[in-house]
């Protein structure tokens, strides 16, 4: 076989059955072998990289694991937003990009990115936005860089990775032979010598003498698979818990022990409960990154147990009096062994006393208090509208959030109950994920309905990629809050710059005439009324489709703490 028929070999023997890019002579061998080998594996073709990267991302996000190829220079240069992306949020994306041949290395070669003379140095870039970055020098390569790379995807804390081929590998002919293909499960430390000497009982002691602990829970929980044991504790225990926003549906959010998510677009109960009498953080698998812990502080007298996979990140940001660096699902299991020997088991029925008073006075998601209820006239409301999506949305529907102000309205407003039923690009926070990410998930999730919600401006900077939803017939919602302005910028310009506008007006554009133009039906509404009659009929219906909302331009999200 030639190098390129073996990559794809070990694509398919490895899980991965979508590739997601854009054809181009330096990669076009590869393509070839998928094209033979469209009974395993296929190509979905974006319209930009950017795009396909962004699929990638929400592709692995709801399945586990993807890959996106690039053309060497301009392609994978273009992949690299995406890719930081999803760098960011530790989502396991694998990255190939190709080259120029061998032998023209350093000659200025069509697209050639190597770093040398005045070309991009595409390796080194991609070694800042992945776990690791590698070239393939020779045919023999591509077996064990393939599958380290791999297995590195998912070696502690997830993430991407990258490799590029040079042109002449792809076409090189391998000799038949007995090759390891397929990645080895990623080996990690035994963790049973180290928590059979870690001091729980301390940590227990601790616990029982706080009144009013929390259990904050973090993506890392999601990806240990630690959900069920996070849960048994928490209700076992009776600690109320909030979660990050991108662990947001990791618990049941309509649980009496739920406070809903934290940060600066988390709930007001949150809030008062952390910055007032929280005496205990049970923190897993989360960096305290500032979308979720700006505004509070912890304070030297509260306990804080941080359990973490990265030990580059187990004392970012906060030190706990309790730390310990390996898998979340390893400590929760040791941690509940040792709970169950513990005759006199821990209660806080104060604190759960007081989720519900903070819940019924500073309001919960559906019933929190806006100062923002005037409308004009021919305009919907954004809180109204956030409001019945996250009524009308079954929990079987993942919603995917865009960044800007309608992602601040999704997080503050929309309530899940569901793992992987709400998905944001929190960490880079990038315009534009949603609307191509949505259809990597819905790829992903073959006869699932998705609901990807963006902002005008989000929308149009990946727009295009709905072209790519019709023509792969996936079965994506998309809801464009268009307001007509870059909402975030604009309003910041009226609040602190005196209302003097810089480049935050967007053109007038017809949105349902752009998605029909790309194959994807539309519709506009004008009044929330017609939006519920509407997004409930578009639920029910297979296929992809856009609804235009006309939003008021004054109204902004009120964050739950100063920003």
């Amino acid at each position: 076989m030639t190098g390129a028929e073996l990559i794809v070999d070990v694509l398919t023997q490895n899980g991965f059955h979508q590739v997601f890019g854009v054809p181009g002579r330096r990669v076009l061998p590869i393509y070839d072998a998928i094209y033979r080998a469209a009974d395993k594996i296929r190509i979905v073709a974006s319209q930009n990289e950017q795009g396909a990267a962004f699929m990638a991302d929400g592709y692995a996000r709801a399945r586990g694991r993807s890959c996106c190829l690039g053309i060497s220079g301009p392609g994978l240069l273009n992949m690299v937003t995406g890719v930081a992306a999803s760098y960011y949020d530790s989502v396991p994306v694998l990255v190939l990009g190709g080259q120029a041949q061998t032998k023209s290395i350093g000659k200025y070669a069509i697209q050639e990115a190597t770093g040398h003379g005045r070309s991009p140095d595409q390796l080194e870039i991609f070694r800042r936005i992945t776990k690791k970055a590698t070239r393939a020098q020779t045919a023999d390569d591509i077996v064990p860089v393939l599958t380290a790379s791999i297995e590195e995807m998912f070696a502690g804390r997830p993430g991407p990775v990258y490799i590029e081929f040079p042109t002449d590998i792809l076409h090189q002919e391998i000799a038949p032979g007995a090759y390891r293909s397929s990645a080895k499960p990623p080996v990690s430390e035994d963790a049973s010598a180290r928590l059979e000497k870690w001091p729980f009982q301390a940590l227990v002691a601790d616990l029982s003498r706080a009144k009013f602990p929390v259990i904050l829970v973090g993506q890392g929980v999601n990806a240990s698979g630690a959900r069920d044991e996070v849960k048994r504790i928490a209700e076992g225990l009776g600690i109320p818990f909030v979660t990050t926003t991108l662990a947001k549906g990791t618990l049941p959010e309509d649980s009496e022990l739920s406070l809903g998510s934290c940060g600066i677009w988390g709930q007001p109960a949150a809030k008062e409960y952390l910055l007032g009498p929280c005496d205990a953080i049970l923190a897993f698998g989360t960096t305290f990154q500032e979308l979720s812990s700006y505004g509070w502080r912890i304070r030297n007298e509260q306990i804080l147990l941080r359990v973490d996979i990265d030990e580059g990140e187990l004392h970012r940001n906060y030190s706990g009096k309790h730390s310990f660096l390996g898998d979340a699902k390893d400590f929760l299991t040791a941690f509940e062994r040792c709970l169950s020997m513990d005759r006199e088991q821990t209660q806080f029925p104060e604190a759960k006393a007081l989720v519900a008073t903070l819940k019924s006075d500073a309001g919960f998601y559906a019933t929190i208090q806006h100062t923002q209820e005037h409308v004009r006239s021919g305009l919907v409301n954004p809180i109204a509208l956030v409001k019945a999506i996250s009524r009308l949305t079954p929990q079987d529907v993942a919603i995917i959030s865009d960044v800007g102000e309608n992602g601040a309205w999704s997080m503050y407003l929309i309530q899940r109950e569901k793992v992987g039923s709400y998905v944001i690009n929190a960490g880079l926070g990038t315009m534009g994920h949603a609307v191509a990410a949505a259809v990597g998930v819905s790829l992903a999730l073959p006869g699932n309905k998705i609901v990807s919600i963006c902002g005008d401006g989000g929308f149009m900077m990946n727009g295009n990629e709905i072209a790519t939803a019709a023509k792969y017939r996936s079965d994506v919602l998309w809801i464009v809050f268009n307001n007509g302005i870059l909402g975030t910028q604009k309003h910041y310009q009226r609040d602190y710059l005196d209302g003097r506008y810089i480049a935050s007006d967007m053109p007038d554009i017809d949105y349902c005439e752009y998605s029909e133009s790309l194959g994807v039906p539309a519709t506009r509404v004008k009044t929330i009324e017609e939006f519920d009659v509407e997004y409930k009929r578009l639920l029910k219906i297979k296929g992809n489709h856009l609804i235009e909302v006309c939003v008021d331009p004054n109204i902004k999200p009120e964050p739950c703490y100063f920003y």
